[in-house]
């Protein structure tokens, strides 16, 4: 029994993390709907934007069973993990206000950096 336990410990590496993808969706003041990707990371408390080939990395992101959380230079992304529903709150002088969405999971988009 404590061979097994030895050889478990020694083949196991450690815990990687999942970076997940999620696709978002939400209509701008104009009624002009707007898709992005976003990635997180739970193990890492992470979030990223895939915008224009490369990944721009939220900050102060909070990650828990029921939401994630953080906050990019113009705007702050509320994801709902329960329901999928997306918050984004804009700075005032860009499109100012708070903006309904969804967003739900996804393979990663075509270009996405590996994990």
């Amino acid at each position: 029994m404590m061979a097994v336990a030895a050889f478990a410990i020694t083949v196991a590496g450690p815990v990687l993390a999942e970076p997940r993808w999620l696709v978002c969706k939400f209509t701008d003041h104009k009624a002009v709907v707007r898709n992005f990707h976003m990635m997180f990371d739970d193990m890492r408390n992470t979030a990223a934007l895939f915008e224009a080939g490369s990944l721009v990395e939220g900050t102060g992101t909070t990650t828990t069973y029921q939401a994630l959380r953080t906050r990019f230079p113009a705007f702050t992304v509320t994801y709902n993990r329960n329901d999928g529903a997306l918050a984004i709150t804009a700075v005032e002088g860009t499109y100012g206000g708070t903006f309904n969405g969804e967003c739900r999971r996804s393979p990663p988009p075509p270009g996405a950096p590996a994990g």
